[in-house]
């Protein structure tokens, strides 16, 4: 009985308990810029490219897109015109998942080395 449960239980905690800890700034700029998300906010796809002179070269549902991005107290910051949104990042092998600071899940995807779609 023990071995089906231990396959079970941890198919029952949520999603946030199995993510890895969040990134620091310094892990932020390590591991996320100079490389691509492709990923889903909401119901909106997007690929970003986050260059190391702080712009994002992006392309979403409604065509390409720039903005700047920062790193902020841990968080990553977007600033794509209308407002400045900073998220904690959380990294597990290639999966990325934004967290707004209530703990709610904004975006995920897939990081990529380098800028693959030439954004």
């Amino acid at each position: 009985m023990i071995r089906p449960l231990a396959i079970v239980l941890p198919l029952l905690l949520p999603v946030a308990a199995l993510a890895a800890d969040p990134l620091t700034g310094a892990q932020i700029q390590a591991q996320i810029v100079g490389n691509t998300v492709e990923g889903t906010a909401g119901d909106v796809e997007y690929t970003e490219f986050y260059a190391t002179d702080g712009t994002i070269h992006g392309l979403g549902d409604d065509g390409p897109y720039a903005g700047q991005w920062s790193i902020e107290n841990d968080h990553m910051c977007f600033d794509l015109g209308e407002t400045k949104e900073c998220d904690r990042v959380q990294l597990d092998g290639s999966k990325i998942q934004l967290f707004a600071d209530d703990g709610s899940l904004v975006a995920v995807g897939e990081l990529k080395p380098g800028n693959p779609g030439n954004l």
